[in-house]
């Protein structure tokens, strides 16, 4: 089997997996379904392997951006300063 990387910012994509250090968009990942594979960790830095089927990566991560859930995820992030 061919196994094809393409490398983004914060994202690894694989033919049907993603890997990302994005906490946000692996809470997102994780609300609409998709199965953690694998979680590693380095030093101070957490990765997370999600499988996605035959979804596309690209898409998915649009999906995010648009999504109320980044919205969420910020309003939360502002709330959390102010502690």
């Amino acid at each position: 089997m061919e196994t094809n990387w393409n490398q983004t910012k914060s994202h690894e994509i694989k033919t049907n997996h993603i890997s990302t250090d994005d906490l946000a968009f692996s809470a997102y990942l994780k609300m609409k379904g998709y199965h953690l594979i694998k979680s590693d960790q380095n030093k101070s830095k957490s990765t997370f392997i999600f499988e996605i089927g035959t979804e596309d990566a690209n898409a998915l991560k649009v999906k995010f951006i648009n999504s109320e859930f980044l919205s969420f995820y910020n309003e939360l992030r502002n709330l959390k300063k102010l502690i």
